[in-house]
């Protein structure tokens, strides 16, 4: 794929436990929007003519016998070969894609291993991008469904990579029924990464009331392994200043589980559960609560914090307006993030600083340090510091609804009209 198309690939260590020896197959569907069946022909030219070049394409024997046609493609950009085949559309695909009178079009892959978020974002891109009158794409690992204005945002229009998070969905599992949360158990697991190559990630016997922390810690460690390996089991683990954990074979997990905890079924595919850092508690109870007290974070990768200070950045005029609007109220206050380093200690950690804007100045803002910090001690609490947007790695508009940050700038303004009013 040319340079304005595609990503360069970023590798991890090979030194990686929990890998698997190779990845399950990711499938697509892209519906297109098309009353006439697309032709071998049709497709190989229109990924031929997005990408810019010629590819390497030759018919296969379909798949099935309802399917009329089957081909095997090598994309240059793409690391490995897709199968793609047309298909008829059903009711699901029509109920879910809006579209009553088109086509599908399948693609079977096995992403890059070392960075399949790359190769995924490329993959969509590449039919997305191309003129084929896609409408919407089904991956079919997570039963997410991407329609156009999201394939435009995420993976052809946009300046960044998608999120980490588009590689898997996190489900959770609750029981018993018809019970209080303090009296319920959750059973938290991830769907996607074996087509990444990883185990997927678990988290047995969570206590119902703090299963929205186990999800962020699931999350947040899914996005992690994409860039550095699991440790063995056993090992303690952080993930963030007071969140520390261990991992568990799903066997010896599953063992732990009292009556009536979720989690019992079959595995089909290779897992790993997420425990205390010592490994006695079924779900690391102390890290949970930390989350939930909001005395810490789950730790992002290195990927996400560039992402992030992209869109702050592209999006600075944005926090500017909202800052000079919202001023000093009481109901809502704009937000900057700083890295920040002690710079007198050489081997000090740096460490994320959050600053409440009190003044806008040009391009400027004038930012009043908001929180005591873990590790920059040397930073007095209330201190004030002039920033621009190159910064920043963030930032964030506090509002009664909730906070919004740089993706969310349709909601910012409609905020910033009914404040303004």
């Amino acid at each position: 794929m040319n340079s304005s198309n595609t990503i360069e690939f970023t590798p991890v260590s090979a030194d990686a436990p929990w890998r698997l020896a190779t990845p399950l197959p990711t499938d697509i569907r892209a519906v297109v929007n098309t009353v006439v069946q697309p032709t071998v022909e049709q497709v190989g030219k229109a990924l031929a003519t997005f990408v810019g070049e010629s590819i390497e394409a030759e018919e296969i024997e379909p798949p099935d016998r309802d399917v009329d046609w089957a081909m095997r493609v090598k994309v240059a950009g793409l690391p490995t070969d897709m199968l793609v085949w047309v298909e008829q559309m059903n009711h699901a695909s029509s109920e879910a894609s809006g579209v009553h009178d088109g086509w599908i079009i399948a693609v079977q892959t096995v992403l890059h291993s070392d960075d399949p978020l790359t190769h995924f974002s490329n993959l969509l891109r590449l039919f997305a991008g191309s003129e084929l009158k896609v409408e919407s794409i089904c991956d079919v690992a997570t039963g997410r469904w991407f329609p156009r204005e999201i394939l435009d945002k995420l993976f052809v229009g946009g300046t960044t990579q998608p999120p980490e998070e588009v590689l898997w969905i996190t489900r959770v599992v609750e029981a018993p029924e018809n019970s209080e949360p303090e009296e319920r158990w959750a059973w938290v697991t991830t769907h996607g990464l074996a087509r990444c190559g990883r185990v997927e990630l678990e988290m047995l016997g969570v206590s119902a009331i703090v299963t929205s922390q186990a999800v962020q810690v699931i999350d947040g460690l899914a996005a992690l392994t994409l860039e550095s390996p699991l440790p063995p089991a056993g090992q303690v683990m952080s993930l963030g200043p007071g969140i520390l954990v261990s991992l568990l074979q799903c066997s010896d997990a599953v063992a732990m589980l009292a009556e009536q905890m979720p989690g019992t079924s079959t595995r089909t595919v290779p897992s790993v559960a997420i425990t205390s850092p010592d490994g006695h508690s079924l779900y690391p109870i102390e890290a949970l609560d930390a989350i939930r007290r909001g005395e810490t974070v789950v730790a992002k990768t290195a990927r996400f914090i560039k992402r992030q200070a992209t869109l702050a950045r592209e999006t600075w005029k944005l926090l500017l307006d909202a800052a000079e609007h919202i001023g000093e109220s009481e109901h809502a206050a704009c937000m900057v993030q700083v890295p920040w380093t002690n710079a007198e200690e050489e081997d000090s950690p740096s460490e994320y600083l959050w600053f409440r804007v009190i003044k806008v100045e040009a391009l400027h803002v004038v930012g009043s340090l908001a929180h005591e910090p873990k590790f920059a001690l040397s930073v007095p609490q209330g201190h004030e510091e002039k920033l621009t947007a190159d910064d920043v790695t963030d930032w964030v508009v506090m509002t009664p609804v909730g906070p919004m940050g740089p993706s969310d700038a349709g909601a910012i303004r409609e905020f910033l009209s009914q404040f303004t009013n």
